[in-house]
């Protein structure tokens, strides 16, 4: 079962994407400025299911036709759109889209501290019990496959290494699982980080 304490642990209050004044009203929705530098406001969906191995984080494989972070292991989300409320709705309806999760499956624990990524999209994590009947509807256009990862692999912590690679001339920094045959990087692995911070320290 998910427990109540890892419920608390959870951030309650959403955290807000960070804006300045060079951001227009209409554009706020859509875009944060940080330091200075301009982000696109996005959302995914952390969800927590019971499987076969107690707690487990369902995570995405995307496609490898699509436009950003093709081909990488990510959770379900994406860009805050024209017809969501908030972010939680773009959550709920890119969840929708990629895996069939609809609503009436999802019950909203809480949220993680916002993450961004090297191609300026900044995330907003929200962190969902999901219920024990879903069974996932593949959007094969973005989506290759799913992963249900165990919520116990991210709380041994020798499971996260901090590595570095050459992408495109550059040489970076970050930090990987490797869960069987996945590696699980960038804002993702972040976020995983971050959540077993949340629950288990």
């Amino acid at each position: 079962m998910i427990s109540m304490d890892y419920k608390r642990k959870l951030i309650k209050e959403m955290p807000h994407f960070g804006t300045q004044p060079s951001i227009s009203e209409p554009d706020a929705k859509y875009y944060s400025v940080v330091d200075g530098i301009k982000y696109r406001n996005s959302a995914v969906l952390v969800p927590l299911i019971e499987g076969g191995d107690g707690v487990e984080i369902i995570l995405t494989i995307r496609s490898n036709d699509l436009p950003s972070h093709a081909g990488q292991i990510s959770f379900p989300g994406g860009k805050v759109e024209i017809e969501d409320k908030s972010p939680v709705d773009t959550a709920y309806r890119e969840a929708y889209e990629e895996i069939g999760l609809s609503k009436d499956h999802i019950e909203k624990l809480g949220y993680l501290d916002l993450a961004t990524t090297g191609t300026n999209f900044m995330i907003l994590p929200v962190v969902a019990q999901i219920a024990l009947n879903f069974s996932p509807q593949i959007n094969r256009s973005e989506v290759q496959d799913i992963i249900n990862l165990p919520l116990e692999f991210i709380e041994n912590k020798k499971n996260l290494r901090f590595t570095d690679k050459e992408f495109n001339g550059i040489r970076k920094s970050f930090y990987l699982y490797e869960y069987k045959e996945y590696s699980i990087w960038g804002a993702t692995a972040r976020i995983l980080k971050s959540l077993s911070e949340r629950l288990f320290q």
